[in-house]
């Protein structure tokens, strides 16, 4: 059950950030986040109360933190994904994402194995490839940057959402949407922007939303159900998703070394996870 729960959080989340990238494109990468989270807890909220899930305080309370940094790091890698080009952003944020939880885990004493070891070099160095694309200019470098930086809130959430009790089921879920939400509409009204996406542009936040919140509860609940490594190695596949439905439905070029170094990165992130 844990492996099909990573496969289908793999294909949410790459459909989920597929839509958030057609969305950067024509508004503001808050406004979708903050629309995509509203839309997520009334998409995650069904799934806690027909599972029967058991509402926990400190597992709530995890869920929302980790939506607030979530939601950040969405916000970042989106408008990375806008101005630059997905073959370039959802690998490098992949990497980042298993990178930073491994990071924790040696500052807590652990050591690196032969899989984390050989995963990081074949993850690092597949990410040369996916960023080296002549037509994009400078942008190769403003995605690569913006991509860093979410990459590693991605991680961060992962380590706050991941020590959830299986009793709780789907509400993590519901609360991280819920705390991504209140931070995105805080920061649209900083910036003066809408906290929700236009008419004409909604039915990005709309999708990104359902399939985003879907993605979170299976990769949560199988997290519950067997372990972090296991899901996180199925997950990881998620920018092949992205990446495809980018160049399919959203004129996204993709060159053939830079569709290698996406193989190497989920290899590199997949080796990660099990080690």
């Amino acid at each position: 059950m844990p492996i099909l729960l990573g496969v289908f959080a793999a294909l949410f989340v790459g459909i989920s950030d597929a839509f958030g990238r057609g969305s950067a494109r024509r508004a503001d990468s808050v406004s979708h986040v903050s629309t995509q989270m509203l839309v997520g807890v009334f998409a995650a909220l069904p799934v806690a109360l027909v599972l029967g899930s058991s509402f926990i305080g400190r597992d709530v309370v995890r869920g929302i933190v980790s939506g607030l940094i979530l939601a950040v790091g969405l916000a970042v890698v989106y408008r990375a994904m806008a101005l630059s080009s997905s073959a370039v952003v959802a690998p490098t944020a992949a990497v980042l994402a298993a990178l930073v939880p491994l990071v924790w885990d040696l500052a807590g004493g652990t050591r690196l194995t032969t899989l984390e070891t050989l995963g990081c070099l074949i993850a690092l160095l597949s990410l040369v490839l996916t960023t080296i694309n002549p037509d994009l200019g400078d942008r190769v470098r403003q995605g690569l940057v913006l991509a860093l930086g979410g990459g590693v809130l991605f991680g961060i959430s992962i380590v706050v959402a991941a020590d959830t009790s299986e009793a709780s089921g789907a509400w993590p879920a519901v609360s991280q949407r819920a705390g991504g939400f209140v931070a995105m509409a805080a920061l649209a009204q900083a910036r003066r922007v809408p906290v929700m996406l236009a008419p004409d542009v909604r039915k990005f936040g709309v999708g990104g939303g359902i399939a985003g919140a879907l993605g979170m509860v299976c990769w949560i609940m199988g997290a519950q159900l067997g372990d972090v490594g296991t899901v996180s190695v199925v997950g990881s596949t998620y920018p092949a998703v992205v990446v495809v439905l980018a160049a399919r439905f959203d004129d996204d070029v993709v060159k053939w070394w830079q569709a290698l170094g996406i193989v190497g990165a989920i290899t590199g992130s997949a080796l990660i996870a099990l080690g």
